[in-house]
């Protein structure tokens, strides 16, 4: 089957020349089928489904959770293989996949929320604005690595309320104020918080985790603790596993879905089990990496 190469410009920059002298010597050594497709701006990536509809390839996204989400919302519903290789800020979809995923094509669960899909996490409350924070996120001057906590504590910092919102779960309804609330798919969000140690992305499940509205000092304490999974043990936290839920506040409230910023006054959240095939070869990606 032959490969094809996601290469966004306009997200890789000055790394894109040597991204894909190394995809093709990596590609040649491993005696693949492939063919490159460079991506100058948002607008030409945006055909990527007119271009890739009917075919049946393994479309390989270039970058981090977001880059990765991209790719998804474009082959999601035809018969193309989601791949990646992760050199984005976060990677957390690389960190569960590396630990609990075996080599070789496998059937993922995906998660849809209104028109889109997620195959990671979906956060609302403190948490997405944390994501969204361009000013932070996307900072060339501040190393990848500490982007996202370089984030926390403006958003810490500034923290006064938490946000009221509705949500509608397994036949209940939890009505008030949050600090965050969690969709997950997978195990890590935010570069490396393990948010949702028991996740697993082939298992048709959805982790919910509703934080109810902390003070400062105990919202420090539980986003520390999530490093280790610590969280869990939080008397805010309320914790079910679902199919669907339906999120709702009285005004457009911000949404993060695998690094993606989303807006809206209701988000439709459902399971979709075994919605997109995914293609995990540790051995190129290791390579890929070095």
């Amino acid at each position: 089957m032959k490969y094809i190469y996601i290469v966004n410009r306009f997200q890789t920059k000055d790394r894109t020349d040597e991204l894909i002298r190394k995809l093709e010597k990596v590609s040649r050594e491993m005696d693949r089928d492939f063919e490159i497709r460079v991506y100058e701006t948002p607008e030409e990536a945006g055909t990527i489904r007119k271009d890739y509809k009917y075919t049946e390839h393994i479309l390989t996204a270039i970058g981090g959770d977001g880059s990765i989400n991209c790719l998804l919302n474009d082959i999601a519903d035809t018969h193309n293989i989601l791949s990646f290789i992760p050199s984005g800020t976060g990677n957390d979809f690389y960190r569960a996949v590396a630990q609990n995923v075996a080599a070789g094509i496998h059937r993922a669960d995906i998660v849809r929320i209104n028109d889109r899909y997620f195959i990671n996490a979906a956060c609302f409350g403190i948490d997405a604005d944390i994501a969204n924070d361009e000013s932070f996120i996307h900072n060339r001057f501040i190393p990848k690595s500490m982007r996202f906590n370089a984030s926390v504590v403006r958003h810490f910092l500034s923290y006064r309320k938490g946000r009221f919102l509705k949500v509608e779960c397994n036949g209940e309804v939890y009505e008030g104020e949050v600090t965050t609330v969690v969709a997950a798919n997978s195990q890590y969000y935010g570069g490396g918080y393990r948010i949702s140690p028991e996740s697993r992305i082939d298992d048709g499940k959805m982790e919910l985790y509703i934080f109810d509205h902390m003070n400062r000092p105990k919202v420090a304490k539980t986003i520390l603790s999530m490093k280790n999974a610590g969280h869990l043990n939080s008397p805010a936290l309320k914790r079910m596993q679902t199919n669907r839920a339906v999120i709702t506040a009285s005004e457009p409230f911000q949404a993060n879905i695998d690094g993606e910023a989303l807006l809206s006054d209701r988000f439709d959240i459902e399971m979709i089990p075994a919605g997109i095939r995914l293609e995990y070869n540790p051995v190129f990606v290791e390579s890929m990496l070095k």
